[in-house]
């Protein structure tokens, strides 16, 4: 289909003319839409369900179904690069995801780059159908580097950070050696999803939080080589948790960032970047009445504003009522028009 609302895209570029606010969600598609369980409901396992292009499809396009979205972000997991790389991730009920190995268990872990991209093939179809059927910018991603080896590390979501800083100061070379690795796979991982149909890219530096003074040796380092692979004309953004972009800005080539809940907005608006999240999901339990009075807030505040993206600062999780959800965005997007 063709592009018909570039309005999200204008943000990103700092370029939004129109008195209104562009919109979409960290996991807009998800485990708090009824018709989204209806469908994980078929399948035993995730990654199951994500390997099949046609399913994931289906599951991006269920938010823009029910709400006045500007972008769509391809249904897919930051994990599929390890599972590609010959470390099998299984995603268990109540626990998240499991690999079959961990760094920690096995100093030798191997990562298999070896056809990797061609095992990833099921994501490039489904970016290629879901870009033929929207009209708004579609947004691939990929979990940085740091991020993949602290999974890879712990073969589960981190607990113990205490075990993780004493790898790395008996390791460091190895962990960057893994560091290295990562990063030339999700080079041309993204460069894939580009050429499949992706209009820009999210890196999802999720684990960042965990580092304080070699943040820019293990992390920043690396999604920088990621970011300037890119072709000039497609915007990047980068999400960090734990991590305040004032310590970011200023040793990156990326231009657009998406807030966690504890950093501010207002603090960034007037800079020469593109900002979007910041916003509570835990807002959306409030009542209709006060939904409405943070739509307007919003609104009133960035409706004027050419670099600012309405998004949260954390991925919508089961406990939200997406008809709150909907209510919201429906009473932000009354205001203006396209």
């Amino acid at each position: 289909m063709t592009l018909k609302n570039r309005i999200f895209l204008d943000a990103l570029k700092r370029e939004n003319n129109q008195e209104y606010v562009p919109v979409w969600l960290l996991r807009q598609a998800g485990r708090y839409l009824p018709e989204y369980m209806k469908i994980r409901s078929q399948y035993s396992d995730f990654f199951q369900m994500i390997k099949k292009p046609e399913v994931c499809k289906e599951l991006t396009l269920q938010p823009l179904q029910r709400y006045p979205l500007d972008a769509a972000i391809t249904f897919t997991d930051i994990l599929t690069i390890p599972d590609a790389m010959g470390v099998p991730v299984e995603f268990i009920s109540g626990k998240g995801p499991v690999f079959g190995n961990s760094i920690r268990n096995d100093n030798a872990l191997k990562l298999n780059p070896d056809g990797a991209l061609k095992k990833l093939d099921y994501v490039f179809e489904a970016t290629s159908l879901i870009k033929a059927n929207i009209t708004v910018p579609l947004i691939g991603f990929t979990g940085s580097p740091w991020t993949l080896f602290v999974y890879l590390f712990y073969g589960e979501s981190p607990k113990n950070h205490n075990e993780l800083n004493n790898y790395l100061e008996n390791n460091l070379p190895i962990a960057h050696s893994y560091l290295e690795q990562l990063t030339e796979i999700i080079k041309d991982y993204i460069s894939t999803q580009i050429e499949a149909g992706a209009d820009c890219i999210q890196i999802f530096d999720s684990w960042g939080g965990l580092l304080d003074e070699k943040y820019e040796e293990l992390s920043l380092n690396y999604i920088n080589q990621i970011a300037s692979s890119v072709q000039n004309d497609i915007p990047v953004i980068l999400y960090t948790r734990d991590k305040l972009i004032d310590e970011i800005i200023n040793s990156t080539p990326i231009k657009c960032f998406n807030l966690d809940s504890s950093d501010e907005i207002d603090k960034h608006i007037d800079k020469k970047i593109a900002v979007q999240g910041n916003f509570n999901p835990k807002n959306f339990h409030a009542d209709k009445e006060e939904l409405k009075q943070m739509a307007q807030l919003v609104h009133t505040k960035y409706k004027d504003r050419k670099n600012y993206i309405f998004n949260l600062g954390s991925g919508l999780t089961p406990d939200i009522n997406p008809d709150k959800v909907g209510y919201f965005l429906n009473e932000l997007s009354s205001f203006g028009s396209k």
